[in-house]
């Protein structure tokens, strides 16, 4: 079948069956409230025993536990949980049941229902916060239904069933471009999609602008950062962002040089010379600028316009909202949706669209760069296992300089 025939097989399925929801999780909450009184929801399965009852879903619906022989002829089953679709699919296949003529997922069943057309998005994490931005624009859900699904480390393309299914049916697909070849089995060739889908693909940038001091290969972590130790006992030293590791502090701390001279050292507008920063920067920029060669969706200039006047990323790996927001205008320009509410919009979300913690700026940088949203009393959104904390630059460093104190010991126990 192609792509319109599948859309209309299930369409036909939602508008004319008896509804049953496979899951009776948040996910099978959410779809019932939003299509009880456009289709005929009739109960829920589920292979979970603790969830078996009358009318506990909201009240409402009945759980009962899934047997293949109470599954009539005029049933349409809905699976409520990406994560578990993959083994529903299987154990319903085993079950002779076919994908679309007899279920289908409540994410394709979703954007099928809405008519429209339909927009994948595929990747990580820019992808994500690009989705998250642009459904609250109303012109866009004005022309299409859309579904972001996660780009995992280490899972194969065809084993992430909902992106298999929907890559035959999407009209706009939206995706990261894979940074090695080693990894193709992790990306979605273009060639797999419906010959009159529109691809782009959107950069992805490790972007160390402000820190010449944070190692930027994607699969190298700090050898000092202890997040299973801390994550099992609740530690205050936690840090998501020590994964990488900052390198003048773990040499100053194993050379054995105490947290006030580590600070007044860091701290020195000195410590990074006019000729490191400018290097660094000319650097970061011409390895950007090769990296999107091939990108559709480019912001290397963007970046080299406004470093100055905003903080463009929280730390090497990931955007604050001005660089998501930008490249949801640049898509925009390429499909043809009005971005009049955009600026608005941006101006409402928060700086971080998702808070992986600020990786506070040398102020030998700031003063090298000639940084205008920075300076020596600047608070930074510097997460911890205690959550937020706002910092300056000192404060952070010598937080930092404890948390490797405290995997050194660890680590000589160990």
């Amino acid at each position: 079948m192609n792509k319109n025939e599948i859309k209309s097989l299930i369409r036909e399925k939602l508008l004319t069956k008896r509804i049953i929801l496979f899951g009776a999780g948040k996910v099978a909450r959410v779809f019932y409230q939003m299509y009880k009184d456009k289709m005929n929801i009739s109960h829920c399965v589920s292979n979970i025993k603790k969830e078996w009852g009358e009318a506990v879903l909201l009240d409402e619906l009945d759980v009962r536990r899934y047997r293949k022989e109470e599954i009539q002829q005029d049933d349409y089953i809905i699976v409520c949980g990406p994560v578990a679709f993959r083994a529903i699919e299987l154990q319903l296949i085993n079950d002779g049941f076919k994908m679309y003529e007899h279920f289908v997922e409540s994410n394709i069943a979703r954007v099928v229902e809405a008519n429209k057309k339909i927009a994948l998005f595929y990747g990580q994490c820019i992808l994500r916060d690009m989705y998250r931005c642009l459904v609250r624009v109303s012109a866009f859900g004005d022309k299409y239904a859309s579904v972001f699904t996660q780009n995992n480390k280490g899972q194969a393309v065809v084993t992430n069933r909902l992106l298999f299914y929907l890559k035959d049916i999407c009209d706009l697909y939206v995706y990261t471009p894979r940074l090695l070849d080693r990894d193709s089995a992790y990306f979605l060739s273009t060639d797999e999609l419906p010959e009159d889908c529109m691809a782009i693909s959107v950069s992805n940038l490790v972007a160390p602008l402000y820190w010449p001091q944070v190692e930027t290969k994607i699969d190298v972590y700090n050898k000092l950062y202890l997040h299973p130790y801390n994550a099992k006992r609740n530690m205050n030293f936690y840090h998501t962002l020590y994964r990488r590791e900052d390198h003048n502090i773990n040499k100053m701390v194993l050379e054995g040089r105490t947290t006030r001279q580590i600070v007044e050292c860091l701290s020195s507008d000195e410590f990074y010379s006019q000729e490191q920063v400018d290097r660094h920067l000319r650097t970061t920029l011409k390895l950007i600028d090769i990296a999107e060669q091939s990108v559709d969706i480019k912001i290397s200039d963007y970046i080299g316009a406004n470093y100055k006047k905003d903080m463009l990323y929280q730390n090497a790996f990931h955007p604050n909202k001005c660089i998501i927001w930008e490249c949801v205008r640049r898509l925009f320009g390429m499909i043809d949706v009005s971005t009049e509410d955009v600026e608005l919009l941006e101006e409402e979300s928060p700086l971080h669209i998702h808070q992986s913690g600020d990786v506070p700026i040398y102020p030998s940088v700031v003063r090298g760069l000639k940084l205008e949203f920075a300076g020596r009393e600047k608070k930074y959104e510097v997460l911890t296992g205690s959550g937020i904390e706002y910092m300056t630059f000192e404060e952070y460093t010598e937080h930092y300089v404890e948390y490797t104190r405290k995997a050194i010991e660890i680590l000589k126990m160990w």
